[in-house]
């Protein structure tokens, strides 16, 4: 083990000669340290532990310092969990006079490396060895401002876009393949170039005119088309949702007049006046948060096309649950079949190039779709309201419809990397698990290489703040500075590349200083995600799967008495899913954790679903690039990026508990007992930040007065939970006022059996007639 320069210098600044001289006499009289006794090795490393160089020096694997593990072994020295000849190396350098204090730390390294393996601690402390954690959009609601959506839009598409993608033009816009009409628009239309330029382009080209001139373009060309462009500058506002689009196609059935829907949204559209290079990453996040609102009214959809106009430059955009891909920038006058050929391609295309869930049939009014059932056949599924949806563009997507057999059925696109759901909960049924939901019908729509077929990738387009945000931080950290540098032409994420290397350098740098102040050191990124040999972009896999039995998502309860028995027993199915199935969930939240009839589900009155992101406990990790999840409710050790343990699920579920009183509990009408919700929430810290924002927030909240506080925000007619909240508290950290984050190895009944009983002591105290 070599030691750094700072290393060396901890160990000669803090010098052990007081510890090694109280132990030297002692060690000697153990048969000269090569039977050294129990008592005594505990107490040297208890010496050693309680050391300045111990709590200064990092241990081996990172996660804290040598104090920390030096404690860990000591506690198994004394619990006899060690034998003492373990430790002769470092006996040894005690005994000799001439040991010094760098080859006797370097003995403790060495313990500490080979115990790490072969000894288990009272606690696991786990490094990181799994895929990383990606934030997503979906965690942020339609009351947030367009900079924080914004911010987390540009951490979901940041690692996957891609300019120039070759084939772009033949896969979707190749009139060899077109019909007889569309021929005949694209020769009519190419009839207003008049070999330089397009006839009465505005110049300069200010929206109102260059939307008057489209509209002049479609009544005189594309009058008999499918789908018609719209904007809503012309006063008309998207219902539920502030925020203007500037063009956009929708169904032609559609009236100008009407109230304008992301749900009806074909095509989504941007238009500036200036080619301003500047402004590229600024423009691309507003054309995707528009995109995010069309995959959230139309959750099934399979990708969504988008352009953007400035000026004269135009470049065409895909949307799919992977990431955004283009056909490049071209000028609309000097290639002017190429606007053509877009114009009358969105206005013309079958819903299948549209993107859209042509595996629904949809017949009056009502909607069903085709599946593999597990008798060998074949069912027909109808399909009700959805129940659950997720609102990002990258990920998977999630959207649950309950059926009309009172059934559910999940669309999602995972990742090719991972084992299916379907296949995880045929091994958990096999295995004999109670509590999770069953498996009844399958189906595997599409996938991103089908959508991705003939197309041929460059290297991901790299924005300028690549080099200067770390890969594990949040966007919403920087949001502020980032929103007030879009304002200005030295936006340090400019993709201009042709401005003076000199000049650029300054505002790199000078945009390094920001960020740096915000978010974590560059010198501390993560290594890159697309090292080579990898794929270019995430393969996933679109399936439905049709469960049993049916229920409501836990934030749908209509009484304290309900929560706690759903959470209860959804907790007693995640213990069987571990204890009996070895397989953990890896995905607690308010989504996947459903209140059901006890009489059609075995007995339980609260189930899991969604096992997208569970593994055979003890496997490797995937080899998915990202796995994301909802931020509110993941643990602190996981938003720091350690090996995810049943412990983390069962934190998990106490974050889940803590939401659903003091924020859900206030849209019960029965429950708020005429009180109001806090003007603003703790929990705020929760769901904004980069993640260790919100695994700092969350440990600070974890000491009892901050819990206190939290619990402060719960209706009055809840306060029967806060006894509950603070034994679950203790359970899982403890009752120091050092918080315990680690996993009690041996049988997991050690948190189960305790976290179940308290469940079962409130919901003893809860009168009978509530």
């Amino acid at each position: 083990m070599t030691f750094t320069k700072e290393q060396l210098r901890i160990i000669s600044e803090y010098p052990l000669a007081d510890i090694v001289n109280s132990f030297r006499t002692k060690l000697r009289d153990s048969q000269e340290a090569n039977n050294p006794r129990q008592e005594d090795i505990a107490s040297l490393l208890s010496a050693l532990v309680g050391s300045t160089a111990a709590f200064n020096l990092p241990s081996p694997d990172g996660s804290g310092n040598l104090a920390f593990k030096l404690f860990t072994i000591q506690q198994n020295v004394r619990g006899g969990n060690v034998k003492p000849d373990s430790f002769r190396s470092l006996t040894r350098c005690v005994i000799e006079n001439e040991s010094t204090d760098v080859q006797i730390w370097q003995a403790v390294l060495a313990i500490i490396e080979s115990l790490d393996v072969h000894t288990p601690p009272s606690s696991i402390v786990p490094t990181f060895k799994g895929t990383p954690v990606k934030p997503s959009s979906s965690r942020l609601g339609d009351s947030e401002t367009r900079d924080v959506v914004e911010g987390e839009l540009f951490f979901e598409i940041r690692d996957c876009t891609f300019r120039n993608v070759g084939g772009f033009w033949d896969k979707f816009f190749d009139p060899k393949r077109w019909l007889n009409e569309q021929r005949a628009m694209l020769r009519a239309l190419m009839k207003a170039h008049n070999g330089k330029r397009w006839i009465d382009f505005p110049n300069p080209s200010h929206e109102q005119p260059v939307w008057e001139w489209l509209q002049a373009l479609e009544k005189d060309y594309l009058v008999d088309a499918r789908h018609k462009l719209r904007t809503t500058k012309s006063a008309h506002q998207f219902e539920e949702r502030k925020g203007q689009m500037d063009l956009f196609f929708q169904p032609a059935t559609n009236r100008a007049k009407d109230n304008f829907r992301y749900k009806d949204v074909l095509v989504v559209g941007e238009q500036k006046k200036s080619d301003d290079k500047s402004r590229f990453k600024a423009d691309l996040l507003q054309l995707t948060r528009h995109v995010r609102s069309v995959f959230a009214d139309q959750p099934t959809r399979r990708f969504v096309h988008a352009f953007t106009l400035c000026a004269s430059v135009m470049e065409l955009w895909v949307f799919d649950r992977s990431g955004p891909y283009s056909s490049g920038t071209f000028d609309v006058h000097e290639e002017p079949d190429k606007f053509a050929r877009a114009l009358v391609g969105y206005a013309t295309m079958d819903d299948d190039a549209m993107g859209l869930d042509t595996f629904i049939e949809r017949k009056g009014g009502s909607r069903s779709i085709t599946l593999d059932d597990t008798n060998g056949g074949t069912s027909k599924v109808q399909l009700m309201n959805p129940m659950v949806r997720q609102k990002a563009v990258v990920c998977r997507g999630t959207t649950c419809f309950m059926t009309r057999g009172k059934q559910v059925a999940k669309f999602s696109w995972a990742s090719d990397k991972r084992e299916l759901e379907y296949k995880q909960l045929k091994l958990a049924e096999e295995r004999g698990v109670q509590g999770v939901a069953k498996a009844v019908a399958y189906r595997q729509i599409t996938t991103i290489a089908d959508l991705r077929e003939d197309l041929v990738f460059p290297d991901r387009h790299r924005f300028r703040s690549d080099v200067l945000i770390d890969e594990s931080s949040s966007a919403t950290a920087s949001t502020d500075s980032s929103s007030q540098k879009r304002k200005s032409s030295s936006d340090v994420a400019s993709d201009d590349t042709s401005e003076p290397k000199r000049r650029r350098s300054n505002r790199i740098e000078s945009g390094r200083l920001q960020t740096v102040g915000q978010q974590l050191s560059a010198n501390k990124r993560k290594p890159s995600l697309y090292s080579t040999g990898e794929d270019p972009w995430d393969n996933r896999i679109y399936v439905c799967l049709v469960v049993s039995p049916a229920g409501r998502v836990i934030s749908d309860f209509g009484s304290i008495k309900e929560l706690l028995e759903a959470m209860r027993d959804a907790i007693r199915a995640h213990q069987s899913l571990f204890v009996t199935g070895n397989i953990l969930h890896r995905d607690i939240s308010s989504n996947n954790i459903i209140i059901t009839n006890p009489e059609t589900a075995d007995s339980f009155k609260g189930m899991l679903i969604d096992l997208d992101l569970a593994k055979v406990a003890d496997t490797g990790p995937s080899g998915a690039r990202h796995r994301t999840g909802t931020m509110q409710f993941m643990a602190i050790e996981v938003l720091r990026q350690t090996d995810h343990t049943y412990r983390h699920d069962l934190e998990s579920f106490f974050y889940v508990l803590l939401w659903m009183c003091a924020r859900e509990s206030w849209s019960k009408h029965g429950l708020t007992g005429g009180g109001h919700p806090p003007k603003s929430s703790l929990l705020r810290k929760w769901e904004v930040g980069s993640f260790r924002d919100i695994a700092d927030a969350k440990e600070g909240h974890m000491t009892v007065n901050s819990l206190e506080r939290i619990m402060g925000e719960f209706p009055q007619s809840l306060d029967m939970a806060k006894p509950l909240c603070l034994r679950i508290r203790s359970i899982l950290f403890g009752d120091t006022a050092r918080l315990h984050f680690g996993t009690p190895v041996g049988e997991p009944c050690k948190l189960y059996q305790p976290i179940i009983a308290a469940f079962n002591e409130a919901l003893d105290k809860i009168p009978s007639s509530q």
